[in-house]
């Protein structure tokens, strides 16, 4: 009896089989594309939908808030606290899954960072009208429910703003901008002039056009004050808490109390700490090298300086 032979195809070896890249077909197209890139597509797809979703939310709580509660102070306070946390609860993942190094405080020179962080504290304790409420021409009238829930709002608008602008922001733009420090002023200034820019929004919630150009303005000093702490400190928590701070003793008067917050001594001051401050930030971020900011983005090392890297 003759046997009969068995068609077979031939097995590949594992080296063959390994060699082979992994890909994938696109629906009802002859066409294959890697699975890496669908996968990518498909997460970013993802994440545009996420970022749609919050800022619908935001956008529908910021305009149509529930009622919290029946006394308009505690219902505003509320309809901001609850938005801002929803904006935080979106850019902190994004910022922690961008592994920039801003979660602790640098290593390196920290003396130098500290100095840098305490000129900016005292913006921030200036704004509280210590003045007034020393001598008792401003006062505050709301204590307990109010003053808690008023702290915790200004710790939501320094959380989501600081986490979103210089957390994500300026981050994101300084990735791409910090072979030199000309690179490293710009990317400072325009974030800064984007932070200011964006509250020109509140005039579509009922703010008066002065109070929003005042608001743009000390946004934009008050952002860029920040950016170069973050610069300098690798630490966007100190850039929460001393924006939070500010926002608390700049509105604690003129939203639970009472009384006249600027004299002419609380001017001067004002005016004279402004300018100070303003100089030295300035000198701090115009020397401030890319070798200072190499730590926040451990993967990427800067390109080499040109032209000494100062800005013009």
């Amino acid at each position: 009896m003759t046997q009969k032979k068995e068609n077979r195809i031939p097995e590949k070896t594992p080296s063959e089989e390994a060699a082979k890249p992994e890909e994938t077909s696109a629906p009802g197209k002859g066409i294959d594309i890697p699975a890496k890139t669908v996968k990518t597509g498909r997460k970013r797809t993802v994440f545009f939908i996420l970022v749609f979703a919050f800022a619908a939310a935001i956008a529908v709580l910021e305009i149509f808030p529930p009622e919290y509660s029946s006394d308009p102070l505690i219902q505003d306070m509320m309809k901001v606290t609850v938005t801002r946390l929803i904006g935080a609860s979106l850019f902190i993942p994004i910022m922690l899954t961008r592994k920039y190094r801003i979660l602790g405080f640098t290593k390196k020179n920290r003396a130098f960072a500290l100095l840098v962080t305490l000129p900016a504290l005292a913006v921030v304790i200036n704004n509280l009208p210590v003045i007034g409420l020393l001598s008792g021409s401003a006062a505050v009238t709301h204590r307990g429910t109010a003053l808690a829930l008023y702290a915790l709002e200004s710790i939501s608008i320094g959380l989501f703003e600081e986490v979103a602008f210089r957390g994500v922001l300026f981050m994101s733009v300084l990735e791409d901008r910090r072979s030199s420090s000309r690179e490293i002023f710009g990317a400072t200034l325009v974030t800064s002039l984007v932070f200011g820019a964006v509250h020109i929004l509140n005039l579509f919630i009922g703010a008066s056009p002065l109070s929003v150009i005042l608001q743009v303005g000390y946004s934009f000093l008050i952002g860029g004050m920040c950016a170069i702490v973050l610069l300098r400190t690798h630490s966007v928590w100190i850039c929460v808490f001393l924006h939070s701070l500010f926002d608390f003793n700049g509105n604690l008067v003129p939203k639970l109390g009472e009384g006249k917050i600027w004299d002419a001594a609380t001017v001067a001051i004002t005016a004279v700490l402004g300018v100070a401050v303003l100089v030295f930030m300035l000198a701090v971020l115009k020397n401030t090298r890319p070798s200072d900011v190499a730590g926040i983005f451990p993967g990427l090392p800067p390109e080499p300086e040109e032209d000494g890297g100062k800005p013009e």
